[in-house]
């Protein structure tokens, strides 16, 4: 027993049964062929991006939402944002039933039971140089560049450095994050994750520890949120305590309360 166990332990459940990627599936294979469907040559390309491709994804019981971030692109480039937002909200209410349709910019949400599409509408960029295509802006005026596969070779490249051990930590923190209402945004996470040195670590504890360690208090916006990144800390800082000092049953007990798992 210790908390390495404990930790290896829980990103086992942290994976996806095989029915839910299933039902998961059906749905993605649903979705493309309505939109090829109903918009024929108008798209360019259609496609998932974000965490349920990179693989830092939650299963449905740890997370609100089983999340699937889908880039709709249109070849007419002269079309502003809100009239592509339009074309999907249409889109979305035809082929869905209205209470399950509803828009938050820059996406169209179609939120099901068994899944959560954010339909993005996208053109491709001119030069390519930096961003591979533009999705619209918060407010839906205007249009910002993005580059939906970037950051997915981003992270494969971090993983492979960090010993393939840095995705499963981040779907660590992800459940910390989701039990504790989302302290961060999960795309954040990922970001920080990237972005921080691991010059020592070789197991998932060591990565996990490190990450929610070194979660930045100043990013916050709420103090409830500084309250929970405090008590997450501070009951894996004891966690750790416990274990050294050879109470590692005492320490599963804290780590319960850290997951939320009383």
């Amino acid at each position: 027993m210790s908390v390495l166990s404990y930790l290896e332990s829980l990103a086992g459940d942290a994976l996806h049964l095989p029915s839910e990627k299933k039902k998961v599936q059906d749905a993605v294979l649903k979705l493309q062929e309505r939109l090829t469907r109903h918009f024929g040559k108008e798209l360019e390309q259609h496609f998932k991006f974000g965490s349920s491709v990179r693989g830092t994804n939650l299963p449905q019981q740890y997370a609100e939402d089983m999340d699937i971030d889908y880039l709709v692109v249109f070849r007419e480039r002269g079309l502003a944002p809100k009239t592509l937002l339009r074309k999907l909200v249409d889109f979305a209410q035809k082929h869905y039933r209205q209470n399950e349709v509803f828009q938050s910019s820059p996406a169209v949400v179609v939120a099901m039971s068994s899944v959560r599409f954010e339909l993005v509408p996208a053109r491709r960029t001119l030069t390519g140089l930096f961003h591979s295509h533009e999705i619209p802006n918060a407010r839906a005026t205007d249009w910002v560049g993005t580059n939906p596969r970037g950051f997915e070779r981003a992270l494969i490249e971090r993983n492979k450095e960090c010993h393939s051990r840095l995705k499963v930590a981040i779907r660590l923190v992800k459940m910390w994050n989701a039990g504790n209402g989302y302290v961060f945004s999960s795309f954040r996470l990922e970001n920080i994750a990237i972005d921080l040195s691991y010059p020592w670590d070789k197991n998932l504890k060591d990565y996990f520890c490190r990450l929610l360690s070194e979660l930045p208090e100043s990013e916050l916006d709420a103090a409830w949120r500084v309250e929970r990144l405090g008590r997450g800390k501070n009951l894996l800082a004891d966690a750790l305590r416990l274990e050294e000092s050879g109470e590692v049953a005492n320490a599963y007990k804290v780590l319960d309360r850290l997951f939320g798992n009383e």
